[in-house]
């Protein structure tokens, strides 16, 4: 048996945002996260997290096996280690206990024994192998007693989440292949063994039964067992490319560590997979400069929650300066928060920081839609501009409420079917009421002489919001409803 390593040690989480995957993947953990310790050696029989599609349980392996070999583990990307985002990646995708085999496990222990709280619930055992490929051999010796499925995955490699949620939940041996990949990725996956006319994708869900009957080379024993229809195939070409976390299209994503020359690539490719799809007309603007900062961002040690506390603390001083007159330089700070705004949770997808405590940042995000109108309209009011301020601050709050429950009908079955709302959605979610078009609203308004007509044109805009929002959210029901009973009278 080869001598192991045991890694890990219960450490407080940080705030962040929540993240896009976890959203989308809804995953639910076993009630103990295992806050005591992060160090197991064994495997305790127990079920683990489990996948949440519709109203199914599906089971999930919840152990792993990583390949992890220098020097493509330990190449950086984003600031953060190839080996350390898969290792955040796995945890986030209810993996709990994940085995290093290495050949070079002098430098991955010094990687691993640096503090990293977004993995310190992944318990993490590192084991010595040979110099050479890995064998299928070397997977059977520290196979985790009484599991028949494992998740097996080249540390040197990156991959979206959805990818290794959708293998750990196959309920048989499964291979991750790709027979369609796109162009851009091409010069990435080049390297990549291929099998039955794709690329293999460094992941795999093996089963006990089958592997005990193997010896080899694991990539061989992978590919004849593909070749020979012992393993499914998954292929990433026929999965679903509407992510419901982002609101967009982001075909899953796979590619190995690049060479140098790769890098700046591969961080394009994983920028890009941050930025989410419903975006205003304000914040389409916003984004290449938030891409720029972000990848400079990312290689620093700012965190999403200083980033969070940062735009927080000047959204309070904007509505100080809207109650108090101050529009001009409200206005500026209001222009700067647009954009910190969209950067703590990027900082967060990209360095894969993400926790549950990151939803503060959404109810704060809540809170600001609200209380900025009702600066202005308590400055306007005292000021004598408009006397029925507040009117319109009440149409305003109460038609917000109204388009939450619009937005609810759009997206909630979008994020159960797997399918984009559509162009109508893209198109209110362009221009309809948030609060940074509202802020161009209140700019037009300072520009033209009369900045307390802003409060009605936000309220009214908003009113058209959320019809526009409750119509679609009807339609959309009213068309599942018909395909599902289509010769039942529908009212």
């Amino acid at each position: 048996m080869p001598p192991e390593i045991n890694f890990g040690q219960p450490q407080k989480l940080s705030h962040t945002t929540e993240s896009p995957w976890e959203q989308a993947a809804l995953i639910e953990n076993s009630a103990d996260l295992r806050s005591k310790s992060a160090v197991f050696t064994s495997y305790d029989g127990r079920s683990g997290p489990s996948l949440r599609l519709g109203i199914n349980q599906i089971p999930m392996a919840h152990e792993c096996v990583i390949l992890a070999d220098c020097p493509g583990v330990l190449i950086e990307l984003c600031g953060i280690s190839t080996l350390e985002r898969l290792l955040r990646t796995l945890q986030r995708c209810g993996i709990e206990r994940a085995t290093i085999l290495s050949s070079t496990s002098e430098r991955i222990a010094e990687e691993l024994a640096r503090p990293s709280w977004p993995r310190a619930e992944l318990a993490l055992t590192l084991r010595t192998r040979p110099i050479g490929a890995p064998r299928i051999e070397q997977i059977v010796d520290i196979w985790p007693e009484a599991a028949q499925l494992l998740l097996v995955v080249r540390g040197d490699a990156v991959f979206d989440s959805r990818l290794l949620q959708l293998l750990a939940t196959q309920r048989s041996p499964a291979v991750l292949v790709d027979s369609a990949v796109p162009s851009k990725l091409q010069a990435l996956v080049a390297q990549a063994p291929n099998a039955l006319h794709a690329k293999v994708c460094g992941a795999a869900l093996l089963q006990h039964d089958w592997v005990s009957t193997q010896s080899g080379p694991l990539e061989n024993a992978i590919n004849n067992g593909l070749e020979q229809n012992g393993i499914a195939a998954v292929d990433v070409t026929d999965q679903p490319s509407y992510s419901p976390a982002l609101r967009r299209r982001l075909r899953p994503f796979w590619f190995p560590a690049p060479p140098p020359t790769g890098v700046k690539l591969a961080e394009r490719i994983l920028l890009n997979s941050v930025q989410k799809g419903t975006q205003d007309l304000p914040a389409r603007m916003h984004a290449p400069l938030e891409t720029f900062l972000l990848s400079k961002l990312c290689k620093t040690a700012v965190t999403p929650g200083q980033l969070t506390v940062a735009w927080i603390i000047l959204a309070f001083g904007t509505t100080i300066l809207f109650a108090t007159g101050h529009l001009i330089l409200g206005i500026l700070l209001a222009l700067i928060i647009g954009i910190l705004d969209g950067l703590d949770g990027k900082q967060a997808r990209i360095k894969v920081e993400t926790s549950k405590t990151g939803k503060i940042e959404h109810w704060f995000d809540s809170f600001f839609e609200v209380v900025w109108p009702t600066a202005l309209a308590y400055h306007f009011y005292v000021s004598g501009q408009l006397p029925n301020a507040f009117f319109y601050l009440a149409v305003l709050i109460v038609a917000e409420a109204l388009d939450g429950i619009g937005k609810l009908g759009v997206y909630g079955p979008a994020e159960r079917l797997l399918v984009e709302p559509g162009l109508l959605d893209r198109i209110v979610r362009l221009v309809g009421g948030r609060r940074n078009i509202y802020v161009w609203v209140l700019v037009a308004c300072v520009v033209l002489g009369m900045p307390e007509k802003a409060l009605i044109v936000m309220a009214f805009w908003e009113v058209a919001t959320a019809a526009a929002d409750l119509l679609h959210s009807y339609w959309i029901r009213y068309a599942l409803r018909r395909q599902r009973f289509p010769d039942q009278p529908l009212g």
